[in-house]
């Protein structure tokens, strides 16, 4: 099998992988600008179609899929859109076809490079400028936040002294107990386990031995919901992150076959005008 040669106007220097960083990088931001349109246009669709009233929880899933998958086909169609201009505007030259489709190819996977970079770039500026909203929020947020019980905790206090009500400082001191461990996914420490069973034996009128039972049944239930919680967060993130590397994997070969396929028509081309 012989290697085609593609000539260049005469006169040309065979320079060899000639790389242009200009083409590279136009083509990088044409991809993210593409993708970053698209994107955007099926999230206000999206947004669109779903009503908080009206969704149900089970559709939740399925709206999320979808999501991912049109993500998918956004930023796969950026990537074509990147190497395919790329590829067009490379020029030829003195070389093999095998070195063009390697030159074309280079210039895909640097201009997706650039689109990953820049996206990472707008994530991270997204994620500071979040992060000082948040910060600013929570400066003048504070003194408000420790002045009111927080729902959960109040629950959980309104369930320890059934049937009684508890007067406000008992409420109060058993809230604080539950801030400073159950609260926060830890265990309640000995001591304060023990001035809880008391709190709630004198004030819901039950005996000690029940108060503990009921101190322990609400650790162990909470305990479960956080358990359930962290891994239900943790698989999520373990989804989302082998997703996005298969959809930026996806990305470079599109990206590449896309520059190398825009080369060989810009070949064809010049022979027909020929």
């Amino acid at each position: 099998m012989t290697d085609t040669i593609v000539l260049a106007e005469q006169g040309d220097e065979n320079t060899g992988y000639r790389f242009s960083w200009g083409l590279a990088i136009a083509g990088g931001v044409a991809a993210t600008a593409v993708t970053f349109f698209l994107l955007t246009l099926g999230s206000g669709f999206g947004l669109l179609l779903v009503h908080p009233l009206t969704q149900s929880t089970s559709a939740v899933p399925v709206f999320l899929t979808g999501g991912a998958v049109y993500f998918f086909v956004a930023q796969a169609f950026g990537f074509a859109v990147g190497g395919h201009l790329v590829g067009r505007l490379l020029g030829p030259l003195v070389e093999s076809h095998i070195q063009e489709e390697f030159r074309a190819a280079a210039h895909g996977f640097v201009a997706w490079a650039v689109t990953v970079l820049a996206t990472l770039t707008m994530v991270a500026l997204a994620g500071m400028a979040a992060n000082t909203g948040a910060a600013t929020a929570a400066l003048y947020g504070t003194a408000m936040s420790r002045s009111t019980e927080s729902v959960p905790t109040a629950y959980l206090v309104d369930v320890l002294f059934r049937p009684g009500t508890g007067t406000d400082a008992t409420r109060a001191e058993a809230g604080r107990i539950l801030d400073a461990g159950l609260a926060h996914g830890e265990q309640i420490t000995a001591d304060d386990d023990a001035r809880l069973a008391t709190l709630v034996s004198t004030q819901a009128g039950i005996s000690r031995d029940q108060a503990t039972a009921r101190i322990d049944h609400m650790q162990a239930d909470v305990q479960a919901k956080i358990r359930r919680a962290a891994d239900i967060a943790r698989r999520a993130a373990s989804y989302a992150s082998l997703w996005m590397a298969l959809s930026l994997l996806f990305g470079a070969v599109v990206a590449m076959l896309a520059a190398v396929v825009a080369r060989n028509e810009d070949d064809r081309d010049a022979v027909a005008a020929d």
